[in-house]
């Protein structure tokens, strides 16, 4: 007997279980890809889960909440659960449909391909949002205010690089390097690597800063993984093993010169559909903001009687930090949000409280310098408010460029 020829249970067993756990990678792939922010599906997709959640898994406090900024919601990791459900059974149909595994390998390539240009995609997005007051602008006067304990670990992070334009520029820089690098197969290699580095670094603020991205960022940690596991063996013996090691390179098998160029063009155009969406953050120019600064209350006078500065309903600042929008800081260090009109040439602001039509308050102010006197009604009472304007370039955190030389650490 020939026990060559004998095909044992259990190895047969062990020759499914890898391709079966490639193809459950590949498929979640495409369903994250289909179903994720960028993707038109997605809040079908959502819908779906949402409908699952309810009737199926029996989980009534389950929602749809839209337009919050948050990628980790409740429903968000359903979606992970659902996605991650369809996946197990695409691999398994796919397995059992195709048995001599024809297609396993060119679709092994074929998704390294379409996870590549979707990672390179989101890495352009991000990156060319941070070269230029997109994603981190420079913080505004509000932010420069607010006490240090008394922010968000998510809102320290966003002071951090708000603070400084040259750190956020060169973050975006490496993310528009990494997405490029990417979109070429001889730097693909190279791209994931470099791009994997960066968003390790982006997916470790947002887990230990609870910046509400982590599963997306770590989604996209995890591709440029992907990516690189056709290569992983001969990383290995370069890196680890000191070893003489050469990358695999797939080139086109087209024997026909007008496929060739086709595919060569179809390729160009989407390169360049991806860095024009892309840059057009490049572009943005954030609202200019009359009479930007906080506005230290130096006297507050009432009906011609002046407040104390212990009294609570007097005012201690007075924060215009985005048009339309001015905060009032009491002596108590309550806060209240107005929605303004600020008319620079009749030197007018007219605070309204939000939701509301009636005006709080209609001031006319007078400059003189770095004075400024507020005068006017708030409802049936006089006022008159004495101030000092504090511009961004005058607190320490933007007064400080970058020096060379230190003798002592500017550390207060």
């Amino acid at each position: 007997m020939d026990t060559k020829s004998i095909n044992f249970p259990n190895q047969r067993k062990q020759n499914a279980v890898l391709p079966f756990l490639h193809l459950y990678v590949i498929s979640y792939i495409y369903l994250f890809i289909f179903t994720s922010q960028f993707s038109p599906l997605e809040g079908i997709h959502k819908s779906g889960v949402l409908w699952l959640c309810k009737n199926v898994f029996q989980q009534p406090q389950v929602e749809h909440i839209k337009m919050t900024g948050s990628g980790d919601t409740t429903l968000d990791y359903w979606v992970v659960i659902v996605n991650i459900g369809l996946a197990l059974m695409a691999a398994l149909i796919i397995l059992l449909v195709d048995k001599k595994q024809r297609t396993f390998k060119d679709l092994h390539w074929f998704t390294v391909v379409v996870a590549r240009y979707y990672v390179a995609m989101i890495m352009l997005s991000y990156g060319f949002a941070k070269l230029h007051d997109g994603q981190f602008p420079a913080n505004s006067i509000g932010r420069l205010e607010e006490k240090v304990g008394d922010m968000s670990p998510m809102g320290m992070v966003w002071t951090m690089m708000g603070a400084s334009s040259g750190y956020t520029f060169v973050s975006g820089l490496l993310e528009v390097g990494g997405g490029l690098l990417l979109l070429f197969r001889r730097t693909k290699t190279f791209g994931a690597l470099f791009s994997m580095t960066v968003m390790i670094n982006v997916a470790l603020l947002n887990f230990f800063y609870d910046v509400p991205v982590k599963i997306f960022s770590s989604h996209i940690v995890l591709f440029c993984l992907y990516i690189v596991s056709g290569d992983a063996v001969a990383l290995y013996r370069f890196f680890i093993l000191h070893q003489p090691s050469q990358l695999r390179f797939q080139k086109r098998t087209s024997d026909k010169k007008w496929k060739r160029i086709t595919v060569t063009g179809l390729k160009w155009l989407v390169v360049v559909f991806f860095v024009l969406s892309s840059s057009s953050a490049l572009f943005y120019k954030p609202p200019a903001v009359p009479m930007e600064g906080a506005y230290i209350v130096d006297k507050f006078i009432i009906n011609n009687q002046e407040i104390p500065s212990n009294d609570s309903i007097g005012w201690k600042k007075l924060l215009i930090s985005s048009p339309g929008r001015t905060t009032v800081i009491l002596n108590n260090d309550s806060t209240k949000a107005f929605q303004s009109v600020l008319d620079t040439e009749k030197k007018i602001l007219m605070l309204r409280k939000i939701d509301q039509q009636h005006l709080y308050a209609y001031l006319h102010y007078n400059a003189q310098k770095d004075s400024i006197i507020f005068m006017g009604n708030k409802g049936s009472d006089s006022i008159k408010i004495k101030t000092v304007r504090k511009k961004k370039e005058d607190y320490p955190l933007n007064k400080r460029s970058f020096h060379w030389i230190n003798e002592y650490p500017f550390n207060k």
